[in-house]
C-alpha cells in the first residue's frame, strides 16, 4: 500500500470543504421590509364655522366616509407636529332628524377649548329612519354608520393627523346612546373585509352621554322606567312598551327603530337577536369605555320625552357600571332620583383624562 503525500492529502481536504461548504444550499441573506405608506386623502379646508381666534387649527367640511347621502362629518385639526386625539360629536334626533351642524352651534366654546388642548374634534351625519313609511333597516343602521365614521378615521388617520388609539366619543340623546353603544359593543372590526375600512376598530376610550337611554332594546324599557311607568299604567292600558307605543303614538316608530313590519315579531328570534345587539346594558362589561353620563329629568307633560330622557336611564347605566365594574361619572338632575358625582367632574375634562 502506499502512502498519500503530504501534497495529495492537501487536494482531498480542499475537495472535501469545498463539497461540504456549497453555497447553493446556504440560506440568502434577509430583505429588509419596507412598511406600505399610510393611506392618505385629500382634505380641502376652508372657514370654520367656529371663531378660531387665537387657535392654529384648520377645518375640513363634508368629508365622505361612506357611499351614503349623510355619510359625511366635519373635522377640526389643530396644528401639530404629533398625531393628536380626538373626539368625535354625535348628533341627536330620535335618529329621524337633526344634523351635524349642532355641534358647531351648541359646542362652540368646547370646540375651541379641546383645540387649544391639542386635541382633533369631528362631527358627523349618519343615516335617518324614513319617517314617512315604515323603515325595515332599522337603527343598526344609524348605529352602523357611526361605526363606520369611526373607522373612517382611523384608515385615514394620517391625513387626519390624530392618533387612532386616542378617541373618545360623545353625543345628545340619540347620540348619547350611539356612544354608548360603540362604547359597550365588542370590537366591529372585520379583518376579512374586502374593505380596509372595516378592518379598522371600533373600540374608544371613553364615552360622555348627555340626555341618553339606558338601551337600544326598548322592551326593556319597561324594567328601567318601572318606577316613572306605574302612576301612568291607568292612562296608557299598561306599561309594556308595545302598549305605551301605542298609547303614545310611536308605533311606527317601534316599528322601524326594530328593523318590523308588525308589531308581533316582538319576540321573534330573529327580532330578539337585534335587541340583544343593541342592548347597552347587557353589553357593559369591565373592559369597555368608561361613560359620564348626565340626565335632566324632562317635565311630565311630554310623556315621550319622559320615556326617552328621564334620570331612570342614567340610573340604570350607572348601576349596571357598578356591578360590571367600569368606571363613571354619572349626574342626574330629578326631584325623586337626582344624583351628584362627587368628583364633579364635567364631560369635557372627563373626556381628556381618558384619552391624553
Amino acid at each position: 500500500m502506499h502512502l498519500m503525500t503530504p501534497i495529495i492529502k492537501a487536494l482531498l481536504l480542499s475537495v472535501l470543504v469545498s463539497a461540504c461548504s456549497d453555497n447553493s444550499s446556504s440560506p440568502p441573506p434577509p430583505v429588509e421590509e419596507v412598511p406600505p405608506a399610510p393611506p392618505t386623502i385629500e382634505l380641502t379646508f376652508s372657514d370654520a364655522p367656529v371663531d378660531l381666534t387665537g387657535i392654529s387649527a384648520q377645518f375640513a367640511e363634508n368629508v365622505a366616509y361612506g357611499e351614503g347621502e349623510r355619510n359625511v362629518l366635519d373635522i377640526y385639526m389643530p396644528d401639530a407636529d404629533q398625531p393628536t386625539p380626538l373626539v368625535i360629536y354625535i348628533h341627536g334626533g330620535a335618529f329621524t332628524a337633526g344634523d351635524k351642524s349642532v355641534a358647531h352651534e351648541n359646542f362652540s366654546d368646547d370646540i375651541r377649548s379641546l383645540l387649544s388642548s391639542g386635541v382633533a374634534y369631528a362631527t358627523l351625519n349618519y343615516y335617518l329612519l324614513d319617517t314617512e313609511a315604515i323603515d325595515e333597516t332599522g337603527v343598526i343602521r344609524s348605529l352602523s354608520d357611526n361605526a363606520r365614521a369611526l373607522q373612517f378615521m382611523r384608515y385615514y388617520a394620517a391625513s387626519f393627523n390624530i392618533d387612532s388609539a386616542n378617541v373618545a366619543v360623545y353625543g345628545h340623546s340619540a347620540g348619547a346612546g350611539t356612544g354608548l353603544w360603540l362604547g359597550t359593543h365588542d370590537d366591529l372590526a372585520d379583518p376579512d373585509s374586502d374593505d380596509p375600512v372595516l378592518r379598522q376598530s371600533t373600540r374608544i376610550n371613553a364615552v360622555a352621554a348627555l340626555a341618553t337611554q339606558a338601551t337600544y332594546d326598548i322592551v326593556r324599557w319597561e324594567e328601567v322606567l318601572a318606577d316613572v311607568l306605574a302612576p301612568f299604567a291607568g292612562i296608557l292600558g299598561g306599561t309594556d312598551i308595545v302598549t305605551v307605543s301605542q298609547a303614545v303614538g310611536q308605533t311606527d316608530l317601534l316599528l322601524s327603530f326594530l328593523a318590523m313590519t308588525d308589531l308581533s315579531e316582538l319576540d321573534t328570534p330573529e327580532i330578539a337577536e337585534y335587541r340583544a345587539n343593541i342592548d347597552m346594558l347587557a353589553l357593559m362589561d369591565s373592559g369597555d369605555a368608561p361613560i359620564f353620563v348626565s340626565n335632566i329629568t324632562p317635565s311630565p307633560q311630554n310623556l315621550v320625552d319622559l320615556l326617552f330622557h328621564h334620570g331612570l336611564h342614567a340610573r340604570a347605566l350607572a348601576e349596571q357600571a357598578d356591578a360590571v365594574g367600569l368606571h363613571s361619572v354619572v349626574y342626574i338632575t330629578d326631584p325623586v332620583f337626582g344624583s351628584e358625582d362627587p368628583s364633579g367632574e364635567d364631560f369635557i375634562s372627563f373626556m381628556l383624562r381618558h384619552i391624553n
